[in-house]
Parts: C-alpha cells; structure tokens; sequence
C-alpha cells in the first residue's frame, strides 16, 4: 500500500514537470542589413513569461533563440509540439500567446506559414 502511494506521488509529481507547450520567440539582435528580432523579441519573451508566472502556469516554457529565418516578418516565434508559426509579434500580442501556451488556443492573425514553404 505504501508503495503504491509513493509511485502516486512520483507519478504526479513526473506529470506536473512535462512541458505541454514550448514558445521559443526570436530575440536576435544582428541586423546584417535586415531588420532583427532583437529588442522586441526580448521585451516579447518577457512580457510573456510575467503573464505566465501570474498565471501560475508551471508546464509550459518560453525560451528567447537567435535567428528563426523570416527577418523581415519579426518578431517571430513558434510554438511546439503543433509547429505554430507566429510573424509580426508585438508586447501587445504576450496575452494572446499566454492564451495558446495553457489553453490551446492560438492566436491566428499572426500565424504565419513556416519559412521555406
């Protein structure tokens, strides 16, 4: 019996670890001619990590990257595991990517169709 509580606990304790969603927004700050992700793409990955603490949200993460191809669409981000590509992004935007990080629910005027496709 006691054993078997313990594997309970364990389990539980596994499950509230595994991340369901993953954000990873561009936060490249080399322009080499084109416009970056830079500064906004940061002020992005902020804003939405501070919704997300507020929401307590503990199975989700949000991770700043370098360059994810579309310079001139930026910021960009995308989010995994449903491969949701995201262009144009603004701080306004953190709201809408909080919803589609816990709920599901995606924040479709700025889906963009992955690069190279």
């Amino acid at each position: 019996m006691l054993g078997a509580l313990k594997r309970d606990r364990a389990e539980k304790r596994y499950r509230l670890r595994v991340t369901r969603r993953h954000l990873f927004v561009c936060t490249n700050p080399r322009s080499s001619g084109k416009p970056a992700c830079g500064g906004d793409g940061a002020a992005l990955v902020t804003a939405v990590q501070t919704l997300l603490i507020v929401r307590g949200a503990t199975d989700v993460l949000v991770t700043p990257t370098g360059c994810l191809g579309p310079c001139f669409d930026g910021p960009n981000a995308v989010v995994y595991p449903e491969g949701v590509w995201y262009a144009h992004l603004a701080v306004s935007d953190a709201a809408s990517l909080v919803e589609h990080l816990i709920d599901g629910v995606p924040l479709t005027a700025k889906i963009a169709e992955p690069p190279g496709t």
